[in-house]
């Protein structure tokens, strides 16, 4: 399994003493999520369902289409208003008209998967062992190879730094929607120091790890 899918896989499952406790996906927030236990070859055969064989062209599908929708929400606003620069108002309906699209695009997603996971469950025992979503992330984390954490920092990086020039040009041409960009710019920079914090702990760890290893 490459890195990628190894960990997309980690935070969907917790190793336990007769195998794997499975957190069933495509939940809506806030709810109570069923939990079941598996074995190796069950854990395999969800993880050939749910996780795409190649994570990183599914990546780029995903930000691909989210970027036609920003493209679609922008081309329609802007039929409707026909101004040459967005005002705020364009700017939230473009991002209400563009948040709907993607509430679409997962309800039908989920629609696709749980159709498929559905028979597969229904043979599973359940299990009151719980996987919470703090774990699912640690789970996820942990499971990045120290070139994943390079790449997402530095992707993180330059979208922090576009979306910052971005937001100080807006507000220089007295602008608005330069404010949307500098949450942008924060939110990005606060992934960029997460995932390098993130690397410096696992580069300062290897070492230690690799002198206790027999």
């Amino acid at each position: 399994m490459t890195d990628t899918r190894a960990q997309m896989a980690a935070g969907m499952f917790m190793p336990v003493l007769d195998g794997y406790v499975f957190r069933e996906p495509y939940r809506w927030p806030f709810t109570q999520a069923r939990h079941y236990l598996v074995n190796e070859a069950q854990r395999d055969k969800i993880i050939a369902m749910i996780v795409p064989k190649r994570p990183m062209l599914w990546q780029i599908a995903l930000w691909g289409t989210l970027c036609l929708m920003v493209v679609a929400a922008g081309f329609v606003v802007w039929a409707f208003t026909r101004h040459e620069n967005p005002t705020l108002v364009d700017t939230i309906s473009m991002m209400v008209l563009t948040f709907a699209q993607v509430v679409v695009a997962f309800l039908f997603l989920r629609w696709l998967k749980l159709r498929e996971l559905r028979p597969l469950l229904a043979s599973l025992p359940t299990t009151d062992l719980k996987i919470t979503r703090s774990d699912m992330q640690r789970q996820s984390m942990n499971a990045m190879s120290i070139r994943q954490l390079i790449l997402l920092g530095a992707i993180n990086v330059m979208a922090c730094s576009s979306f910052l020039i971005s937001g100080i040009i807006f507000l220089i041409l007295s602008q608005s929607q330069g404010l949307f960009y500098l949450a942008g710019a924060l939110l990005f920079g606060a992934l960029t120091f997460l995932y390098y914090r993130l690397l410096i702990d696992r580069v300062e760890n290897t070492p230690a790890k690799a002198a206790t290893s027999p």
